[in-house]
């Protein structure tokens, strides 16, 4: 399940971030690189952001499986609940 908060908090990160127009709709469903145009230096800057705010360690490797919102979103998530436990 997406968690709402964090898809809406990531949404507006990645929209400053990779400069999306405020027109452009940032769904769940949105796929990063294909629908919202983002390119591997503001995928860079995305996921050292979500790192300095959510305190999370993103894994490298991991970031080529991170397609869509929701793959993001999920992704975040999950470090930050292993995180907290």
């Amino acid at each position: 399940m997406i968690n709402p908060i964090l898809q809406s908090e990531l949404a507006d990160s990645v929209r400053a971030i990779a400069r999306i127009p405020s027109n452009v709709p940032v769904t769940a469903e949105s796929r990063l690189v294909e629908d919202l145009g983002i390119d591997s230096l503001d995928l860079v800057s995305i996921v050292l952001t979500a790192q300095e705010t959510y305190g999370v360690a993103i894994d490298e490797d991991d970031v080529a499986e991170l397609r869509t919102m929701a793959d993001l979103v999920v992704y975040v998530d999950r470090r930050r609940n292993a995180a907290a436990a």
